[in-house]
């Protein structure tokens, strides 16, 4: 198991730019799946080559898919078959930690003429899927999962018969809102017989509608509300590689580190500004940041530019329910920001988090505590009051890659020593994450 030990670091380079920020992971998977289904061939730039998406582009080959990766030059070739083109797989496919990809597969193989096994390592079995499965099935999917004892939910492995006709159309209104199950039932619904109706209680992360409608699917959307059909094949209508943006979500890390890190002005480079992943900044800068966008502009359908930060102090604030579906996967390294705020922090409406790579709610309150402070769980949030007074401290990640970073990036800010353990987690998502430190540092972090 991979350690870090982070000793107390000399100050980073006060003004520098950061550029290398992976390509965005929820695109990255979306790039792989809306590619396999077209009926050409396309190509994208700056494809995030992590443990997740890897694991999205090997499902495709298995299901007869053409797909070139190449890590270095940071591009995914993908000769697709078109929507009806995908063939039986000859074993059970595995999504490894990719929480995305099982999501978002079931929506794909509900609607295949063969049947199909979803698996996972052991934090994916543990991920609920009835919010995904009831929807499916009320689309004519046959879908079979475990039920655990003491359980009410559905649990993978998931095996999806073969459909013999095309699924019903949906009218649809998400309980909860969830970019991954909208997602789902949008692939699901190109294989229906006609129009599927899908509302959300609060718009989310809306990659999935901008790449099919690029691609030129039979899809309307207005505010809550997503309409879509099968009666368009998919077409990649570009002859460049498409450029995927940097993933906000990882940018964040560096972002909160320049925050934090006195005497500093940081450019992070290229990081995708679509408007229903930057909450993060709008809340960061409630707490007082001092956050600039610079240079915005629009690659295909995803915007995109640079965000420069400076040393900031930050107040804490309460968090709006509303905002938390905006800031699912940056509560963790909001939390440690928040660690440095003056006040009160308070969070709840997140029970996700609880079934997120670990129990993000319990894995933020380890960390708070390991480096000094106090920390109230809530069932669905928590409340923490800042700033702490810092001391040196070892943390367990429990295998979830944004806890990792959160912990190292803490202690970083902090200026205390740390051991981190479980480090190799964070592959999954920011492959050159330390990469970028030790530029930023000149020291190495991985200790074994």
């Amino acid at each position: 198991m991979m350690k870090c030990h982070i000793q107390i670091p000399v100050v980073s380079k006060p003004k520098t730019e950061i550029h290398f920020i992976p390509g965005d992971k929820s695109i990255s998977h979306r790039a792989v799946m809306v590619g396999a289904l077209a009926e050409n061939e396309s190509a994208f730039h700056n494809f995030l080559s992590s443990e997740d998406c890897l694991h999205t582009a090997t499902l495709f080959q298995s299901l007869g898919v053409p797909i070139s990766v190449s890590s270095k030059k940071k591009t995914i070739q993908i000769q697709g078959v078109g929507l009806r083109g995908l063939k039986p797989p000859s074993e059970s496919l595995d999504v490894g930690n990719a929480g995305t990809a099982i999501r978002l597969m079931a929506g794909v193989l509900a609607g295949q003429p063969f049947s199909s096994t979803l698996t996972g390592d052991a934090s994916i079995q543990n991920r609920p899927m009835k919010r995904v499965i009831s929807p499916l099935r009320d689309m004519g999917a046959v879908i079979e999962g475990l039920i655990k004892e003491g359980k009410t939910d559905i649990y993978p492995p998931l095996k999806i018969n073969g459909a013999t006709r095309p699924l019903r159309p949906l009218e649809y209104t998400l309980p909860v809102a969830s970019a991954q199950v909208k997602s789902a039932l949008l692939f699901a619904s190109l294989y229906g017989s006609d129009i599927s109706k899908i509302k959300e209680p609060e718009p989310t992360r809306d990659h999935t509608e901008r790449m099919l409608k690029s691609f030129g699917a039979d899809i309307h959307f207005s505010g809550n509300t997503i309409l879509c059909s099968g009666k368009n094949p998919l077409r990649n209508p570009y002859n460049n590689p498409i450029y995927i943006p940097s993933d906000i979500s990882s940018a964040a890390f560096f972002i909160v580190l320049g925050l934090l890190t006195p005497h500093t002005e940081w450019l992070i480079k290229g990081v995708g500004l679509n408007p229903s992943r930057i909450q993060l900044l709008h809340t960061l800068r409630d707490m007082g940041a001092d956050i600039q966008i610079m240079d915005a502009r629009t690659s295909y359908f995803e915007p995109y530019g640079d965000i420069l930060v400076k040393t900031s102090q930050l107040r804490n604030i309460s968090i709006p329910p509303k905002d938390i579906p905006f800031l699912i996967d940056e509560i963790p390294i909001l939390s440690v920001a928040a660690l440095f705020g003056r006040g009160k922090f308070h969070l709840n409406g997140a029970k996700e988090l609880r079934v997120k790579e670990s129990d993000r709610i319990r894995t933020i309150a380890h960390i708070a505590r390991q480096m000094g402070g106090k920390i109230t769980e809530f069932e669905d949030g928590f409340e923490l009051t800042g700033p702490l007074s810092f001391q040196n401290f070892e943390a367990d990640s429990h295998g979830d890659h944004r806890i990792a970073m959160a912990a190292i990036i803490g202690a970083l800010g902090a200026g205390r020593e740390a051991i981190v353990t479980d480090c190799d987690c964070i592959q999954t998502s920011f492959p050159n994450f330390f990469e970028i430190l030790e530029e930023l540092y000149q020291k190495p972090f991985i200790t074994s």
